[in-house]
């Protein structure tokens, strides 16, 4: 047996209860401190924010992207089809509302189970690959979901989308809450800001778990991570199932939101949220919904002035990624070190 064989071995067995043992470095303190700047940044966003659509809209990328770092992040997993969830999540609340009944719960709740099992199978399919291989098929998913959508107009409307999606009721013990962003604005936005909220706070849990410390530690060194003992496919496979379905549930909200679910190319989509996740920072899970919050009030504002504010908001991306490289969450910590993204675990290329 070789001296390096033994050292690896070594490092191995050091590392095993490392994984579980909760001393994950410089951004643990921060773990639990992001629900309360959430909650600050939910009690800006309702007073500043004059638009409650967009305030809504706000709290609703947010969570989406905080979803998708589940993968990015805290996985490595570099997804390009995370608006496949968000945009069927949507047709699935609206499709419950239309022929169902005006419950939003139940419409929540199925947009929740149906995405949460479409994403098992899609990563089922997308994790036997890795590296770039990985992100192409997860391209090639959220493309087959578009052209699926846009030719089965029976269910989905085409590219006229599903219209009229009547109001939800939110059924609460001794009260019922209408879900209308235009006849109740400031109920839809704080029955959305509790409902991120308690999504955001069991994010966190998850990813503070030991299911969560193994993902980080997978990211870090699969071959390691394996070598312990653990399935790695597995668990990866669990978080791109947990963030599909948190994905579909912004997606139901979405539809609520708009009463309308529309065509929209979802690798644009999948863009845009990649750019929010960017945007705020990798290290955590409130980055990227710092990040959705500078990027739709940039676009917001940009596009009431100018005509071409993709090109100002593209501009203000890179000097960001230049100038800061672990984001807008690398300026609330003060952390100056940069967060590697290794690459996209997950079987055999």
């Amino acid at each position: 047996m070789s001296a390096e064989y033994v050292q690896e071995i070594a490092a191995v067995d050091a590392a095993r209860p490392a994984v579980v043992s909760g001393r994950r470095g410089a951004s643990a303190p921060w773990t639990w401190k992001q629900l309360w700047l959430l909650l600050l940044a939910v009690v800006v966003i309702f007073f500043t924010v004059p638009d409650p659509s967009l305030a809504i809209s706000i709290l609703i990328y947010g969570l989406w992207a905080a979803s998708l770092n589940l993968l990015l992040g805290y996985g490595g997993l570099v997804s390009f089809g995370h608006a496949l969830p968000f945009g069927w999540g949507g047709y699935t609340a609206g499709l419950v509302l239309l022929h169902v009944g005006p419950n939003a719960w139940l419409a929540l709740g199925a947009a929740m189970v149906g995405m949460g099992v479409l994403s098992a199978l899609v990563g089922a399919v997308c994790l036997r690959r890795t590296e770039i291989y990985f992100s192409m098929l997860t391209l090639a998913f959220v493309q087959l979901g578009f052209f699926i959508a846009l030719q089965w107009r029976s269910v989905t409307g085409g590219d006229d989308g599903l219209a009229a999606i009547p109001s939800a009721m939110l059924a609460l013990p001794g009260v019922s809450l209408r879900m209308s962003s235009i006849g109740e604005p400031l109920t839809f936005f704080l029955v959305t800001a509790a409902i991120v909220i308690a999504v955001f706070a069991l994010l966190i849990l998850y990813t503070d778990s030991p299911l969560g410390r193994v993902l980080e530690a997978i990211r870090e060194s699969e071959e390691r991570a394996r070598g312990c003992g653990y399935n790695t496919r597995v668990v990866q496979l669990i978080t791109f199932t947990v963030a599909g379905t948190v994905a579909g549930l912004a997606g139901g909200l979405f539809a609520m939101l708009n009463n309308f679910v529309g065509l929209t190319p979802y690798w644009l989509l999948s863009g845009v949220v990649l750019i929010m996740a960017i945007l705020g920072g990798r290290g955590s899970l409130f980055g990227p919904f710092l990040g959705a919050v500078v990027f739709l009030l940039l676009e917001h504002y940009l596009s009431q002035n100018f005509a071409s504010w993709q090109l100002i908001v593209g501009g203000i991306f890179v000097l960001c990624v230049l100038a800061f490289p672990q984001g807008l969450w690398g300026l609330v910590t003060g952390s100056g070190r940069r967060l590697r993204l290794p690459r996209v675990p997950g079987g055999r290329g």
